[in-house]
């Protein structure tokens, strides 16, 4: 009888796995690397190119103006940075494109790790080639008979645990492990990483950030732009800053209500202490101190400016005077600007700020004084005037006398809230200039140009009617606070992220996995460990070699790093 035997072979055509080459590459090293260095040349790219502000972005005529201006700098090469979004870096399709890519390659990273991790830990070889205790880097030999029980009792007082292998005739072969479970310290900081990158992407699309003004007495500010159910309010109550009794600042605090629709929640922010509302939490971002009450009144006596006047932070430098009269000290103030001299070119840098000055009970020619100042190099130079026509330049700290009798000292320059505005009502003269000084106790005070024939200047609760009618009060100074508005989905995945990698590199470096395979035999015992270079297995294979050694008398041992 002949019997057949049938060989199978694969077929000739079969369809390959589309995606085994795509998990190559996302496994791969060197592309990983390649990612990365890509990520870091664009944020390299980002800080090394002007990047466009936030409010031009959807605001083209402001984008059209930025980008002319940069066009000063890169000339032809504008257009296409431009069109390849190297202005607006982190708003491009490549670069978050990028981080998705990344964030797809670190998952299947971290997926394909746990496998051969999970296997090491739970399915470990429990036995070695006998060739493996010749050459393993961390080994030791012990020439005695010592009995297996031993061996073992001396592994788990070294909180080892340990396994018997197998058991013959001549041999009897052990497998010991300390601390598997630190193995795991990898995976976790691959795992951070992933919930690193997901934090950062979610609040990037999901989460929400803004800054609101608000002013104390002022009407409450919406959060979003759209109209609709779950609008939100925020309106401030009392803007504080906290001062001790050396004039120190201390703290900077702000109580806010925050409603939406008919439910309403009140508290007290600071920049480390949020208030938690609706989802949303509300920190003090800045506190503002240049805004004032304004309420201006019509001839007909309608008003028509009813609101929080807010300087929006311009700063004007003006000069702050000393003037005596007759030994006495009459004036001690900031002097806010009344016109201005355009100098002799239409470049700014000839013009002079000026001022004109009554002086307290002074008569003839000490009856007021002229100021001229020019901010050069960073510092203001200042020259005055009597009624005399006599002039002398002011030197900081010093007191200048002139023939009328007034002496006059440039006690040095002040930066005083400034602003220049095109639509005020009651303007003779645009644009009207509003400038906010103290006067020599502190007191603050309005000062208008524009709106009368002569400068307006108004204490707080103090009113004046101009020549055509309107009426200007200066209700007072108002505080207020920037309120950052945020929503992030993101920042829960960021601090498990970061707990999860001092976890995992904590346990990498701090709590070294230890493998020891050992063989038994009547006359010898073999030990090879594995372990990682830097944890200095070798000393602890030695001392339990020489544990072992005292326990048989006259037997000595070898042993290798």
């Amino acid at each position: 009888m002949t019997s057949l035997r049938r060989t199978l072979s694969p077929p000739a055509f079969a369809l390959a796995d589309p995606f085994r080459p795509l998990w190559a590459l996302l496994t791969n090293v060197k592309f990983a690397l390649l990612l990365v260095g890509t990520a870091a040349g664009a944020g390299l790219l980002a800080v090394v190119i002007p990047q466009m502000p936030g409010p031009m972005r959807g605001n083209p005529a402001g984008r059209s103006a930025w980008l002319e201006l940069q066009r000063e700098t890169f000339g032809p090469l504008t257009t296409p940075m431009e069109r390849w979004g190297l202005f607006e870096v982190y708003h491009t399709w490549w670069f978050n494109g990028l981080w998705v890519l990344i964030i797809f390659a670190v998952t299947v990273c971290t997926v394909s790790r746990f496998p051969p991790i999970w296997r090491s830990i739970h399915r470990p070889p429990l036995r070695v080639p006998e060739a493996y205790f010749e050459r393993a880097r961390f080994r030791a030999t012990v020439e005695a008979h010592v009995p297996p029980e031993q061996v073992v009792a001396a592994l788990r007082r070294r909180h080892f645990v340990v396994r018997e292998a197998s058991r013959t005739g001549r041999s009897v072969e052990l497998f010991a492990d300390r601390f598997p479970w630190a193995q795991y310290g990898t995976f976790l900081s691959h795992l951070a990483l992933l919930l690193l990158l997901v934090g950062g992407v979610l609040t990037k699309f999901a989460g929400f950030e803004r800054v609101l003004a608000l002013a104390e007495t002022g009407a409450a500010a919406p959060v979003f732009d759209e109209p609709g159910p779950g609008q939100i309010f925020v309106e401030m109550r009392d803007a504080v800053r906290g001062i001790d009794g050396e004039g120190n600042i201390i703290d900077f605090r702000s109580l806010i209500t925050v409603r939406r629709g008919g439910e309403v929640v009140t508290c007290t922010v600071t920049v480390n202490g949020p208030c938690e509302a609706f989802g949303y939490r509300f920190h003090q971002a800045a506190f503002i101190d240049d805004l004032a009450r304004l309420r201006i009144i019509g001839p007909d006596g309608r008003p028509l400016y009813d609101d929080v006047f807010d300087f929006n932070g311009d700063v004007l430098f003006v000069p702050r005077l000393r003037i005596w009269h007759e030994g006495r000290l009459v004036l001690d103030r900031p002097i806010p600007q009344m016109a201005t001299d355009p100098g002799p070119t239409d470049d700014r840098a000839d013009d002079f700020a000026l001022a004109s000055i009554a002086v307290p009970g002074g008569r003839g020619d000490a009856a007021g004084i002229t100021v001229a100042w020019r901010r050069t190099g960073g510092t203001l130079f200042v020259i005055a005037g009597d009624a005399a026509d006599e002039a002398h330049p002011l030197p900081p700290g010093r007191t200048v006398s002139f023939a009328s009798g007034l002496q006059v000292m440039f006690a040095g320059e002040v930066a005083i809230p400034f602003r220049q505005v095109v639509d005020l009502p009651g303007a003779i003269d645009v644009p009207v200039t509003v400038q906010m000084a103290r006067d020599g106790v502190g007191q603050p005070f309005l000062y208008f140009v524009g709106v009368d024939e002569a400068p307006l200047a108004l204490l707080p609760g103090e009113s004046a009617t101009t020549s055509a009618g309107y009426t200007f009060t200066f209700v007072g100074p108002v505080e207020g606070a920037g309120i950052d508005v945020r929503r992030d989905p993101g920042d829960t995945f960021i601090w498990v992220a970061v707990a999860l990698a001092l976890f995992g590199l904590g346990l990498t470096f701090y709590v070294p996995r230890r493998r020891l395979w050992v063989r038994v035999t009547a006359d010898r015992v073999q030990f090879a460990g594995l372990a990682d270079r830097m944890s200095r297995f070798d000393r602890e294979l030695a001392q339990l070699a020489d544990e072992l050694q005292r326990a048989a008398p006259g037997a000595h041992h070898q042993g290798r790093t």
